[in-house]
């Protein structure tokens, strides 16, 4: 019951109906592979393979959106009440972690993935090797690589690192709304930098193969971490306090406290960070598909053209302008705004995809 509430109060469609796209656009959409860096849908939903009328995500409407790859995360702590309403939530879901460690946690989630996979009919498909990277878009299958946000699963024992490498995981943010043992997070209570923990955590996520994902990062753990990371690295998934930076009298989560100034999306992009862009309509100024691509301009001039991608956190509690549904607007904005082919292209999904291959 909690989950299902959870995710129809919070999982919201608020923006105006559009058209539908034009028919070149629909092709040129379906022609090229669709990442999205970042969904929060198994945080929220028991099954997968139905059509809902609620949330943002699930494989029949992927699929219909022309979604061909996305990053499906795990979070082991949410903010509220420090975290303690976490375990009822994940309880109403049907997780039940043989241990009480958030790796074990972790676990629990994989399998859920896996077990979605399995039941399937090989229309969602884990994509754990370069081989399955390669496959994106070529057979109408839903593939899927495993996040996890925020450093608690790591707890304090770096031999967690090979542990959440051996489960599958291909991206791990060091904090998520909560400050983590690894760093601080933007909407933590510190939001301090990296921890001397939290450094050779980093040196060991890249050792083991790991991306390091900065999205939720402080200011401070950000310029402490990027100079440190020596393999390709990301910010799944932000919006810009240029465009959104409004504060918040009574909670730490804002557009203020959450997205990146340009400063450190610059000093991303420099060292060859990629930068997904959220759709959340809170953390993007409006609910609207102008302030989508206004976004992606914005991401575009700061980082270039090979440093952005979409990083949507769909089903992640946050409202947003549409669904998984409006992918193909996305792509017909972006030309619309006067972007190439292959620039649309390549930040649509070549770009994650370069990330993930490495």
């Amino acid at each position: 019951m909690i989950d299902r509430l959870a995710d129809r109060a919070l999982d919201r469609t608020v923006g105006p109906p559009l058209p539908p796209v034009r028919e070149d656009v629909a092709a040129f959409h379906a022609s090229i592979p669709v990442v999205d860096l970042l969904v929060g849908t198994l945080l929220f939903r028991r099954a997968f393979d139905r059509r809902l009328q609620h949330g943002h995500v699930d494989l029949p409407r992927a699929r219909e959106g022309g979604l061909d790859l996305a990053g499906f995360t795990i979070a082991t702590r949410f903010p509220d009440a420090r975290g303690l309403l976490s375990a009822p939530h994940f309880a109403a879901l049907g997780i039940t972690p043989w241990g009480r460690r958030s790796i074990d946690l972790v676990e629990a989630f994989v399998r859920r993935l896996e077990g979605w996979a399995a039941a399937s009919g090989g229309r969602l498909v884990l994509a754990r090797s370069r081989s399955d990277l390669d496959a994106v878009g070529r057979d109408g299958a839903l593939r899927a690589f495993i996040g996890v946000q925020g450093g608690q699963a790591v707890g304090g024992d770096l031999r967690n690192v090979a542990r959440l490498r051996a489960l599958g995981v291909r991206m791990l943010g060091l904090a998520h709304v909560m400050d983590s043992p690894l760093a601080g997070s933007g909407s933590g209570r510190s939001a301090g930098s990296l921890t001397g923990f939290g450094r050779e955590a980093v040196a060991e996520i890249e050792a083991q193969g790991i991306l390091v994902d900065l999205a939720h990062a402080s200011a401070a753990t950000i310029r402490d971490a990027v100079p440190r990371l020596h393999r390709p690295f990301l910010v799944s998934h932000t919006g810009f306090t240029a465009l959104a930076g409004g504060a918040s009298r009574w909670r730490r989560y804002s557009p203020a406290t959450r997205n990146i100034a340009d400063a450190e999306a610059r000093l991303v992009a420099e060292a060859g960070g990629l930068i997904g862009v959220t759709l959340a309509a809170r953390l993007i100024g409006d609910a609207t598909l102008d302030a989508v691509v206004r976004s992606f301009e914005h991401a575009l001039e700061l980082a270039g053209p090979a440093q952005v991608a979409l990083g949507s956190d769909f089903d992640g509690a946050l409202a947003m302008p549409f669904d998984v549904l409006g992918l193909p607007w996305i792509t017909q904005g972006l030309l619309d705004a006067g972007l190439g082919r292959d620039v649309v292209a390549a930040v649509m999904g070549g770009n994650a995809l370069r990330v993930l291959r490495a």
